[in-house]
């Protein structure tokens, strides 16, 4: 089990142990779930984005947006 505290402003300090095994960046989104008493973190890897936007036909800034909008979606359809 690990263990961290919540700091000043409901700060939340990710344990190295945790990132080490977890591949999340500085800056990156954390979808929230909550079922019942259970709070559960989901990381949305930038880097599984960049694979899918890299594997397609994409030509624009608003196709390359519209995916990634779309891989998010997925993940938090994923997490609830």
């Amino acid at each position: 089990m690990i263990i961290s505290k919540v700091g000043k402003k409901y700060t939340l300090i990710i344990p190295q142990e945790v990132r080490e095994k977890v591949p999340i960046r500085e800056g990156e989104q954390i979808i929230w779930t909550i079922k019942e008493e259970q709070i559960i973190l989901k990381s949305i890897s930038f880097l599984r984005l960049a694979g899918t936007v890299r594997s397609s036909p994409l030509t624009s800034n608003k196709e390359v947006a519209k995916a990634l909008e779309k891989e998010i979606e997925k993940d938090v359809k994923e997490a609830s």
